[in-house]
């Protein structure tokens, strides 16, 4: 939290959207080197002067695309994570500061052969020539290679959590299988970039014999060998830690299970991690009918339906991204730091000192200690929810907040910021091998700082859902025991908004006092009550006072 918060809109969304489209070219940049090289070595060999004519205008296209708009893009990344993540961005670059600079120097290998490879058409023998578009797909190949290093750290950082050794981060337990899986798609796109530009061919006969060759040669395999090695990937980080299998609702072990969950999991699952499972799925398996068609078309096939066929690549490709990054939630960088740019490691000495403390940029008023609790516990509320929540959610906009906290009193949105991301029974947060306790915990980190900055939260999501501002001054008096234990733990669902408001039907306290000791017995769904002998008595006394939606002095 050393960095100024950008308040931009959709800051997840905006990475996402940037991040796939270069990825769609970057992958394309690797794969579609291959094929100018394999696909000219072959029309030299066969001496077809038509599919030769076609790989120099293809690498006409390769080369602007991939070099000017793979470049742009590319710097888009950079000046987006900076943005909205320069926690992260810092903590990787001090990392991997000698991938990035091996990976740069590749890069620049890649650029100048690829100007030498289009320019060399004519003033380079065929021999020379072949051997820059050999030299170009290697640097491109190994430039993918030391990024993917970087990127499956983010989700399984491995031995380097204890270690902190450049190459424990590199080759850490999602590396290989993550760099199979992107090979295969950079092969697979190379064949969907040649049959757009093969479609706008007037040659309906090399139209034909560039559509054969890119669906039998290259598009076909990989959308078959792309889910393999995703299912790969999420095996490596399901050993790794990740609990995939519960993520996707497995009921069992084995790769096989992370299948099973996939195309069929049950709703104890994450939802959006299944679905964007399950459009990449879909998406390959649609890819593949759609290169049927194209097949079967020959000769008539157009740029529509091979555009078609490249739609259907983006979204298994962007599907196939989306699983990953929803994989790490709630972490940026896999059991190190959270979304919100929280390390582990400073995750206790926040909640000592409070994030406003913490936090070098902060915008609070010099004088709101000395403002009433109406006014000052929000202010210092919405400076929290900038501080800790901005990175993920806005206001109305994309994951608004309002809408989730409409009509919810200050108590039960105190007691919901105190059940986030929690580690598993058995653990603390300083585990190495870290493990939370549900993949319900997983989607949010858990709440760092003060319990009073909790509170101040709390008021100021209340005020966003419709609390009066009164709420703030009477959620932040001390007032009854057993109110305020009820509105921290049981208002969410037992409150007058919830879906089970409770009625003690003449109950005496010490009826309640007894029947809230046997909470799971009474019904299976509750956890058992973890309150003092004090607070006990207090909540049963309490409860005795409700009856239907009436609410002791008519609060919250």
């Amino acid at each position: 939290m050393n960095y100024p918060i950008w308040e931009l809109p959709a800051s997840g969304l905006l990475i996402a959207v940037v991040a796939v489209v270069h990825v769609f070219v970057a992958h394309f940049a690797v794969g579609g080197g291959l094929f100018l090289v394999l696909t000219e070595r072959k029309a030299r060999r066969e001496g077809d002067a038509a599919l030769l004519a076609f790989v120099r205008t293809h690498s006409r296209f390769f080369a602007l695309l991939t070099l000017v708009f793979g470049a742009i893009t590319g710097v888009g990344i950079w000046f987006t994570i900076g943005l909205v993540h320069p926690s992260a961005t810092s903590a990787l670059i001090n990392t991997f500061v000698w991938a990035w600079a091996i990976e740069w120097t590749f890069f620049f290998v890649e650029i100048a052969a690829a100007m030498v490879y289009f320019y060399g058409w004519d003033r380079l023998t065929p021999a020379t020539h072949m051997t820059v578009g050999w030299i170009y797909f290697w640097a491109a190949w190994l430039s993918l290679a030391v990024i993917n290093g970087v990127l499956s750290f983010m989700l399984t950082p491995g031995l380097w959590l204890t270690t902190g050794g450049f190459w424990d981060g590199v080759l850490n337990p999602g590396y290989l299988p993550s760099v199979v899986a992107r090979t295969c798609g950079a092969v697979g796109l190379a064949g969907v970039y040649a049959l757009l530009t093969a479609s706008r061919s007037g040659d309906p006969v090399l139209r034909e014999k560039v559509a054969r060759y890119a669906v039998l040669r290259w598009i076909a395999p990989m959308a078959v060998l792309l889910p393999a090695s995703v299912v790969w990937s999420l095996h490596a980080a399901s050993a790794a830690g990740v609990p995939v299998r519960e993520i996707f609702g497995s009921a069992t072990g084995g790769w096989l299970s992370i299948v099973t969950g996939i195309v069929g999991g049950s709703a104890t699952g994450q939802p959006i991690a299944q679905l964007a499972a399950r459009v990449l799925l879909a998406a390959c398996a649609g890819g593949l009918v759609l290169c049927g068609i194209v097949l079967a078309r020959g000769r008539a096939y157009g740029p529509w339906l091979a555009s078609t066929v490249m739609l259907s690549a983006f979204l298994a490709l962007g599907a196939a991204e989306w699983v990953r990054e929803d994989l790490r939630k709630p972490f940026v960088i896999g059991n190190y730091m959270f979304v919100n740019s929280v390390r582990l490691a400073d995750l206790r000495t926040i909640d000592s000192d409070g994030v406003l403390k913490t936090a070098l940029w902060t915008r609070l008023p010099g004088d709101l200690d000395a403002r009433p609790a109406e006014t000052a516990m929000p202010e210092k509320g919405r400076e929290v929810f900038r501080l800790e929540c901005s990175t993920c959610h806005t206001i109305d906009g994309h994951l608004a907040i309002r809408p989730l906290v409409q009509g919810v009193a200050p108590g039960a949105l105190d007691a919901m910021l105190g059940r986030l991301a929690a580690p598993a029974a058995d653990q603390v947060w300083e585990d190495t091998q870290l493990r939370l306790r549900t993949w319900r915990g997983r989607r949010m980190p858990p709440f760092a700082g003060t319990r009073d900055e909790r509170r101040a939260l709390a008021v100021y999501l209340a005020g966003l859902g419709g609390a009066p501002p009164e709420a703030a001054a009477r959620y932040g008096a001390e007032g009854d025991v057993g109110e305020r234990f009820f509105n921290e733990n049981c208002s969410m669902c037992h409150g007058a908004d919830g879906d089970f408001t409770f009625d003690a039907k003449g109950r005496s306290a010490d009826t309640l006092y007894e029947m809230i000791g046997r909470l799971p017995r009474i019904n299976d769904a509750m956890p058992p009550l973890e309150a003092s002998g004090a607070e006990r008595r207090a909540l049963a006394e309490h409860l005795a006072t409700l009856h239907g939606t009436a609410r002791k002095g008519g609060s919250e």
